[in-house]
């Protein structure tokens, strides 16, 4: 017995192929930049706390490609509805993080790299965790507004970044 089966929808299986193409073309356009940046050897980048402390500031912006991602899995109208259904609080913590991270990637610009893989990394490690439920698009809706709803505290993600970058300023002078 092998249960139901259901029928094959070809828009889906299409969006699925080309999410995984664009995730693998981020991942070499990224290795090869931090290949280069390791290459340059500049003594004045990121030290590897900083790295890190910036790839977990970075982690919340794999929710931006997850907002992105309904754009083709809903109409607009209702896109722009469910995106209103969000509480005023998750808006405005979803607000502070975005001025928080502008404020940390701005301090070291130079390292903007490492934020990008830390959403990279969220977003590869979270469509893959949910990928064998992932067939239909109302699935996936679903769980995109479960975690722009439940994910914890997205400014927090930044102030270790913040705090290590004003450490450091403070011990250069």
């Amino acid at each position: 017995m092998r249960g139901t089966t259901r029928m094959h929808d070809p828009s889906e299986a299409a969006h699925d192929r080309v999410r995984r193409r664009l995730m693998n073309a981020a991942f070499v356009v990224m290795l090869l930049a931090t290949l280069a940046q390791f290459h340059s050897g500049n003594p004045q980048e990121c030290t590897w706390l900083g790295a890190a402390l910036l790839i977990v500031a970075g982690v919340p912006l794999g929710l931006a490609a997850k907002v992105f991602e309904l754009r083709f899995k809903m109409a607009a109208a209702e896109r722009q509805a469910v995106l209103r259904e969000l509480s005023a609080r998750r808006k405005m913590e979803l607000l502070s993080y975005g001025l928080l991270a502008c404020i940390v990637f701005a301090q070291q610009s130079r390292s903007i790299l490492w934020p990008l893989w830390g959403a990279w990394l969220y977003d590869f490690i979270t469509y893959y965790h949910d990928r064998p439920e992932r067939i239909r698009h109302l699935y996936a809706v679903t769980k995109i507004m479960d975690e722009l709803r439940q994910f914890p505290a997205p400014w927090a993600w930044t102030l270790p970044a913040l705090a290590w970058e004003m450490f450091r300023m403070t011990r250069a002078h």
